[in-house]
């Protein structure tokens, strides 16, 4: 019987350094339903001349805008308002566009400016509302406009930065998922746990609202029976008895804590949110897209069947449990195997990073978007499907604000090192013949700058100039993990899906790589005349 499984790769064990992530694809039995068909952009190449008028239309809008925050700041300064000052600053900052960048939004509604402020504190709070949702109005509009000129990605773009500055908009929030329950918005899967008289508790996650204290206090309820917390966790330190908690799109089983449970979750659903949003095109059609954008349907906000996880107390439990499975899985310290569907994960005390979380996420969440079983890259290819997940390593959470793609994360980092220091590339022609047995059969230090390059230009597709390339690769993905194997077998090359050549698309990414160095000598620059001043020098 044939295993299919994507893996987290390390250097021999005792040295415990990742270098790369190895997938296996194979096939064996058993399946789950996640998403809706892939595909909405297959067979489609994009549209730079379109992309770029829309770019220029955005950037005259948030010109006009931010023209006009000054003026109403200018008035504070005249006024010596400085709250004004202060909270009209915090919507100027432009986007940086070398990373796409989230931020958390509020779960209450902005409450009426109060009418009895003082005439000046009004006038500013009033033009300030009005400015944000004029500008939100304007943004939602350029984002129709994207979607219709065959640009999802970018329409979505524009609908992250509209909640920004108009949290409260309606189609926007619930093109991103949210729902209005009472007077908060939230997922509709946590309306239905309200109903049910659940609460979200950030030790416990979802509870009764009944057991709260009880639970607070000490005390934990299995299978009806109460007991103490301490007692409860030596009946699940036996993974049969594992805790389980379930989240909008997961069920992640452990036998470490209730509470790193819970955290694996709240990570979890955070990237899911991010990735649904970017992949948008992936997921959905752009018929059905269009209908959304319209307002004559709804997005699916819930899979068919959870995402399972499974996350273990100690290294040496997951060694044994996966062992049987996939013989070599000491060399690795995550996996996703779609035999089981299901990411394998451990407890590492010396490791706090999430990279190895997200890495395998992204394979679970772009495999199971079918119910069938199927062989991915087999044809060639294979670069991206590891590409992209060393490419979302990067998704970083601090405080409710998310980001991916910082050119100073260490894969892509070190892609600029082979590339601009060693004189490593593969040239895009090459680089997509390999089919995965090509790709992962090569020497280990081959192996290793690969998976560098791959992750490389996984950043220049999905960043370059704005995002130019991304709904391109997003329908490369498409037809990649497609269900349709004649799509799989005929994958359309980058090439195509662009409208660049390959001649092309290297040189592009060559210059990539020396804006992105420039930019860190200017960083480090920086950090060094910062570092003078603080001393005095």
């Amino acid at each position: 019987m044939d295993t299919d499984l994507n893996s987290r790769w390390l250097t021999p064990p005792l040295r415990r350094t990742r270098i790369a992530g190895w997938c296996l694809l194979v096939v064996l039995t058993g399946s789950t339903l996640a998403f809706p068909q892939a595909g909405a952009a297959q067979g489609r190449s994009t549209n730079p001349a379109a992309l770029k008028l829309l770019q220029s239309n955005h950037q005259d809008l948030q010109v006009a805008y931010f023209e006009q925050l000054r003026s109403l700041q200018n008035y504070c300064l005249e006024h010596n308002l400085q709250d004004g000052i202060a909270e009209i600053a915090r919507f100027q900052a432009p986007l940086d566009r070398k990373q796409i960048l989230i931020s958390s939004l509020p779960a209450k509604p902005e409450p009426e400016i109060p009418l009895d402020l003082a005439p000046e504190a009004r006038h500013w709070r009033t033009q300030l509302r009005y400015q944000r949702k004029e500008y939100g109005r304007q943004l939602y509009l350029l984002s129709r406009r994207s979607l219709h000129a065959g640009c999802p990605a970018y329409a979505f773009d524009l609908i992250r930065e509209l909640v920004v500055h108009d949290p409260d908009h309606e189609k926007a929030r619930e093109l991103l998922g949210y729902v209005k329950h009472g007077d908060e918005w939230m997922s509709p899967y946590a309306k239905k746990m309200r109903l049910k008289d659940y609460v979200w508790h950030s030790q416990f996650g979802w509870i009764r609202r009944a057991f709260v204290d009880r639970y607070v206090a000490g005390e934990r309820n299995v299978n009806g029976k109460w007991m103490s917390a301490d007692k409860e966790a030596s009946i699940r330190q036996d993974f049969q008895h594992a805790w389980e908690i379930e989240t909008d799109h997961y069920i992640i089983r452990t036998n470490y804590s209730l509470e790193r449970g819970v955290e694996l979750g709240l990570a979890l659903e955070d990237f899911y949110q991010f990735f649904h949003q970017t992949f948008v095109g992936f997921f959905t059609e752009p018929e059905q897209l269009q209908k959304i954008f319209d307002g004559t349907a709804r997005m699916n906000s819930r899979t068919a069947k959870p995402y399972l996880v499974h996350y273990y107390r100690t290294r040496e439990e997951y060694v044994e449990r996966l062992e049987p499975v996939f013989p070599a899985i000491k060399a690795t310290n995550g996996i996703y195997l779609t035999g089981d569907r299901t990411a394998h994960f451990y407890h590492d005390p010396q490791s706090a990073g999430e990279d190895t979380l997200f890495h395998e996420a992204t394979h679970q969440l772009f495999y199971e978007c079918q119910q069938m079983n199927r062989p991915i890259a087999e044809y060639g290819n294979f670069w991206i499907v590891e590409g992209i997940a060393c490419y979302l390593e990067s998704f970083r959470r601090n405080q409710g604000e998310f980001a991916v793609g910082d050119p100073g994360h260490i894969r892509f980092a070190g892609a600029r090192m082979n590339f601009l220091d060693k004189s490593y590339y593969v040239p895009l022609p090459d680089f997509t013949e390999m089919r995965s047995q090509d790709f992962q059969g090569a020497p280990v230090a081959v192996l290793a700058k690969n998976y560098t390059q791959a992750a490389g230009l996984a950043h220049f597709f999905m960043e370059y100039d704005g995002g130019r390339y991304r709904d391109a690769l997003v329908g490369h993905l498409a037809q990649i993990y497609s269900a349709d194997a004649r799509k799989r077998q005929y994958t359309q090359g980058l090439d195509e899906l662009t409208g660049v050549s390959f001649t092309d698309l290297d040189r592009q990414y060559g210059e990539w790589m020396k804006e992105l160095r420039a930019a860190d000598i200017a960083r480090l620059s920086r950090a060094n005349s910062a570092t003078e001043a603080a001393s005095g020098n």
